[in-house]
């Protein structure tokens, strides 16, 4: 290996300022995820694991990566087997307090306890929390193959967005290998299994190079030289199937940070950027245009095109969503010349339809002239109409497994109006303050960890504080929370929750003879639910935790024909909790599962179910009014029930600033002209006399 810089040259270019940089981000960001997995060919469940990895990587791309290391007695290959192993794994593992296969570490972190090992149920939970974290450095790669001279160049460079918590920090360069086809034991290929993200080298050694300048707005640039075998211990090195992996560690443990490009060819070139001001959630009403407007840069020298590619997901077949580019509208591709450092504005149009919705749309840009560099996007939501939200935990997989429970029992309860996020969404929402008319928040935890973030939990205490009822069911909520043992979660703030929100008590972490769900006797909302057991093929053991009613909560169901509680009811003046330690997926009985999620959702809502829930939310006005906050005018949309009626505009001294009479249109158009920037009131009085009052902010 050669550096073509020294560290003491390095210092001098990085006074030069930010005009070498080619490959980094400058802008603050948060941390990606490094899965280091122990893995070996005589494991039998580390196939497993190595799904787990997988769906990580799917679920997470360009966010989070995986180092598949063969370590231990499990990687140890018989006569006649290829030896995946390096001499690096056995330090990286002694590091890690590694008791058991297969396990890994993310970004090395200790998440709890002093060792950074963890199972493989813990993988995706660990990865949310890191990535949910702020990165003080940002990297980026890029990587050319000689292929007559087997050699690699590979440019990494580090920005520090902020200072590192060390003085010090160390740059590690890995070398991984996908489909390797070789034996393993499990996973059902037997000497044909493809191995993927296998370690073969640690270009710059077993910790990595150290990095002395880690300041904010330090740039650093470093270039190595390598020279990739032929084979590693007879295992053939096939580098179009290689990956260069990064990642800076401010000791030789805790991992700030990591990126990945392939190592024939792969690059993070800047090619520019793609901004947008605004929130990134926002709530949309229905044949109203709900607009993101994005400001698009080309870092490109000259003038270069560019191919924009509009993406969307879990948007109802009545919603549109268009893209406009120089007044040009889109709905796909669309190929637009930039010129460098000259923005170019990008408006998204995202109309929502009858249908209710939570759509996700992202808008991506490529160099036509680069197309392996790093793709520029910006994802934004839109949710309407929704007032029923399923949230599934983002600790495992098993949640989006399950979440089919959810929709069965809300659909055959008459409730439409749902959708289905991840709490990590959630959160996004209640930030932007886009969550007005979502009633009931469906939180799915099943059996994962860590049950709850804590910024999905003060997501959660800004709902329920706004006046928004909690449903949330799993097994292993409050063992995760409020236990001292190794794999737990519990934090000063979602121990807080647990208590002073749900008002919920941890006893134990349950036992498989607690396997029935039985109402208290005589609860007169629940009272006619009958015993129902818990399925046996959900792939999982069933420890619902024992739980019991903190002050102001009531107990609602027990277990079997004990007194050990399995779900409590606590309400107060701003909202309304249920809490199940038992996940609805874990009930047998269809019937059963609906049954509750139906006398749920009527006690959530104060008793309106269906029909009458919609009738009660919508009796006069349809959605807020649009634009709000408004500045010289507004739209207000009325139900039939409000025609000839009239709308009043009320300062906050309550006085009636305007009055207009509503025609036989279900849209009328207020004239806010005249009227101060401020908080206003507005209330639609029918011919009946009924009334409905919402707020109205006016701009200037």
């Amino acid at each position: 290996m050669k550096h073509f810089f020294t560290l003491l040259t390095l210092s001098l270019l990085m006074s030069a300022g930010l005009f070498a940089q080619t490959y980094v981000s400058t802008e603050p960001s948060m941390k990606n995820a490094l899965l280091e997995e122990f893995t070996g060919i005589h494991c039998p469940n580390c196939p497993d694991g190595h799904a787990i990895a997988q769906t990580i990587l799917d679920n997470n791309p360009g966010r989070a990566f995986t180092i598949a290391i063969h370590q231990g007695s499990y990687a140890t290959p018989s006569t006649g087997e290829p030896d995946y192993r390096t001499i690096f794994g056995n330090a990286i593992a002694g590091q890690t307090g590694l008791a058991g296969y297969p396990a890994g570490t993310v970004n090395r972190h200790v998440f709890t306890g002093t060792a950074t090992t963890l199972g493989r149920g813990s993988w995706i939970g660990a990865c949310n929390t890191i990535m949910n974290q702020s990165s003080p450095v940002n990297i980026g790669i890029n990587s050319n193959y000689d292929a007559l001279t087997r050699t690699l160049d590979i440019t990494v460079e580090l920005y520090y967005t902020a200072d590192a918590p060390t003085p010090s920090n160390f740059i590690n360069v890995a070398l991984i290998q996908d489909s390797i086809y070789g034996p393993q034991s499990g996973g059902g290929a037997g000497s044909n299994y493809r191995h993927m993200h296998m370690l073969r080298h640690l270009i710059t050694g077993q910790w990595g190079e150290e990095v002395t300048t880690t300041t904010q707005g330090t740039l650093v640039t470093l270039n190595y030289t390598y020279v990739v075998p032929a084979d590693y211990t007879g295992v053939p090195a096939v580098v179009e199937n290689m990956k260069v992996v990064a990642f800076v560690t401010q000791d030789h443990q805790e991992v700030l940070t990591a990126n990945e490009v392939d190592a024939n060819g792969g690059s993070n070139l800047i090619i520019g950027s793609m901004i947008t001001q605004e929130p990134r959630v926002k709530k949309g009403f229905m044949d109203f245009e709900t607009n993101f407007e994005l400001e698009v840069t080309s870092n490109l020298e000259g003038t270069t095109a560019f191919e924009f590619m509009m993406e969307t997901s879990n948007t109802p077949d009545d919603w549109q969503v268009v893209y406009m580019i120089d007044g040009n509208e889109y709905t796909g591709t669309a190929m637009v010349d930039l010129t460098k450092n000259e923005p170019k504005m990008v408006m998204l149009k995202v109309t929502p339809g009858n249908s209710p919705g939570f759509a996700d749309i992202t808008l991506k840009i490529k160099s036509v002239d680069n197309p392996t560099a790093t793709q520029r996007k910006v994802s934004v939501s839109v949710i309407s109409g929704v007032t029923d939200l399923i949230v599934n935990g983002t600790g495992g997989d098993a949640t989006a497994t399950h979440q089919g429970v959810y929709e069965d029992a809300l659909e055959a309860s008459g409730i439409t109006s749902f959708t289905v996020v991840d709490a990590d969404k959630m959160v996004e929402m209640i930030s932007a303050d886009a969550f007005d008319d979502v009633f009931t928040c469906w939180l799915n935890i099943a059996w994962t960890v860590p049950a709850l973030t804590d910024n999905q939990v003060e997501a959660l205490k800004t709902f329920m504080d706004a006046g928004h009822s909690l449903f949330i069911a799993g097994q292993n909520i409050a063992w995760d929370i409020m236990s001292p043992e190794s794999g737990s979660h519990g934090t000063t703030i979602n121990q807080d929750f647990l208590t002073n929100y749900l008002h919920a008590v941890y006893v134990s972490g349950g036992a498989l003879s607690t396997n029935q769900l039985k109402v208290v006797s005589g609860d007169p909302i629940f009272g006619d639910v009958p015993m129902a057991s818990f399925a046996t093929n959900l792939g999982y053991n069933n420890y619902a935790d024992e739980i019991d009613a903190g002050a102001g909560a009531n107990v609602i169901f027990n277990y079997n024909t004990t007194s050990k509680h399995a779900a409590i009811q606590y309400e107060n003046e701003n909202y309304r909790a249920l809490y199940f330690a038992v996940g609805m997926e874990m009930l047998a009985s269809t019937e059963t599962r609906n049954q509750i999620v139906a006398l749920s959702r009527e006690w959530l809502s104060d008793q309106m179910v269906g029909v009458e829930y919609d009738a009660a939310i919508n009796t006069l006005l349809s959605g807020q009014n649009y634009p709000n906050p408004a500045s010289d005018y507004t739209y207000i949309r009325v139900t039939e029930a409000a025609k000839n009626g009239v709308i009043e505009i009320y300062n906050l001294k309550g006085q009636i600033v305007s009055s207009q009479t509503i025609d036989n249109s279900m849209l009328t158009r207020i004239d806010l002209s005249q009227l101060p920037e401020g908080v206003y009131a507005y209330r639609v009085i029918s011919a009946n006399n009924t009334s409905e009052a919402r707020k109205l902010t006016v701009i200037r």
